[in-house]
């Protein structure tokens, strides 16, 4: 494996999952080793993500403030479509 593909496995990303325009559900998908804690903070959420399980959660902005709500799901890896953590 090259040194930009090994890079890579060790990032967490974020990338929207549904297409771009007005809609009533949007999907955010994050991937990576840090995916699991980067929801929690998003969420502020002291108690554990259950795996494949939807909880709902009120998501913050970096001053704390609520800026949507919605389902999070955490699906941990290797069990997972891409082998690693997803939310």
């Amino acid at each position: 494996m090259n040194d930009t593909l090994r890079a890579l496995d060790n990032d967490t990303i974020a990338a929207q999952a549904t297409p771009p325009g007005r809609g009533g559900v949007g999907i955010v998908r994050l991937s990576g080793p840090q995916a699991y804690t980067i929801a929690r903070t998003l969420c502020k959420r002291s108690l554990a993500l259950q795996p494949r399980y939807a909880h709902f959660a009120r998501f913050h902005d970096a001053e704390g403030q609520v800026i949507d709500e919605g389902l999070v799901l955490f699906f941990p890896g290797p069990n997972s479509f891409t082998g690693e953590d997803v939310v």
